[in-house]
């Protein structure tokens, strides 16, 4: 019996382990944003995608409203630290694991600090 028992826990125990895998991340390669910055033509466009952001950031929905009439005014000076543009809200939030809905691609990401490290102009 103490055989069968021995015997069993190792098979479990090789059964756990051989289903353990791991996936590889393979990362993804940013291409530099060079020259200024438009939030009209670059951000808010990234915010307005019907399948992101203003899904629920809409005039009546959750805050800040992302629309395109609203953006720039949800999101300066609340959600943007031109000090330390790494630790703005409008970058860090989206992209963690906090947000619970949709987050930025490495691209978008990319954009959306350089537009923040440029100072956060309506443009």
């Amino acid at each position: 019996m103490k055989k069968r028992t021995i015997f069993l826990i190792l098979i479990l125990f090789s059964l756990f382990i051989s289903s353990c895998k791991y996936d590889f991340i393979i990362p993804v390669e940013v291409t530099p944003v060079t020259g200024p910055v438009s939030f009209a033509t670059q951000v808010a466009p990234i915010f307005s995608t019907s399948s992101k952001c203003i899904s629920c950031h809409k005039t009546g929905g959750q805050a800040p409203d992302l629309t395109t009439a609203n953006a720039f005014a949800s999101i300066v000076p609340n959600l943007v630290n031109t000090t330390t543009p790494e630790s703005s809200l409008i970058y860090t939030f989206p992209g963690g694991s906090s947000h619970s809905w949709k987050g930025y691609t490495a691209s978008e990401s990319a954009i959306v600090l350089a537009w923040i490290q440029q100072g956060a102009k309506n443009n």
